[in-house]
């Protein structure tokens, strides 16, 4: 975890919100005031990183994600009506997003600089600073990319199946279908010993 303690965060008592209710925070940031701003950065940019983290395995790609999540954010604020979901949700699914466009960039380049038929590795080094275990990391980066969300969100964020469904746009049950599935495929895979880091 030392990654994650590396990350910088806001004191949340710093700022001059740190006692609005999220509806009085998206107000307040929809008016693009900067302390608005601040205290949704203070309360949720690291769990954002993190989220980025844990999907990427990278460092530097989360931290530069990360600042993405929250300039997508703000441009797209005056957008976004608070209906009682949690405004993390919403940064969550652009954090998403972000992911899903940083592997398809990532995944073209390796296409466009691969020669001699070199075979294209898309597999990542998942949950590197989050469990030393080769094989959980490599067990887990063989799961669908729904079924790594919910197992990052379920036991790595700690939060609760109701909340899991309002991030992926999913009902409580679908998400609990997810999640036998992904502990029945880790199972299976930490059964027959994960490859090596990278590997095929």
């Amino acid at each position: 975890m030392e990654r994650l303690e590396r990350y910088p965060s806001v004191d949340p008592s710093r700022t001059g919100l740190s006692r609005a209710s999220e509806q009085e925070l998206v107000d307040e940031a929809r008016l693009l005031r900067e302390d608005a701003w601040a205290e949704i950065y203070a309360r949720h940019a690291r769990q954002v990183y993190s989220y980025i983290y844990f999907r990427l395995g990278d460092q530097h790609a989360a931290e530069d994600l990360t600042a993405d999540v929250f300039v997508k954010a703000l441009q797209g604020i005056k957008g976004y009506a608070y209906r009682g979901t949690p405004l993390l949700a919403w940064l969550y699914r652009i954090a998403h997003n972000a992911t899903a466009d940083h592997r398809k960039h990532a995944a073209r380049r390796q296409r466009e600089t691969a020669t001699d038929g070199e075979e294209i590795g898309e597999r990542r080094d998942w949950l590197q600073a989050l469990d030393d275990r080769r094989d959980m990391a490599d067990a887990i980066g063989a799961l669908t990319d729904e079924q790594q969300q919910v197992v990052i969100l379920r036991f790595y964020q700690a939060m609760s199946n109701a909340q899991v469904a309002q991030v992926l746009g999913k009902t409580e049950g679908a998400v609990k279908a997810l999640q036998t599935r992904a502990l029945r495929s880790l199972r299976r895979v930490l059964a027959n010993g994960a490859g090596p880091r990278g590997g095929p």
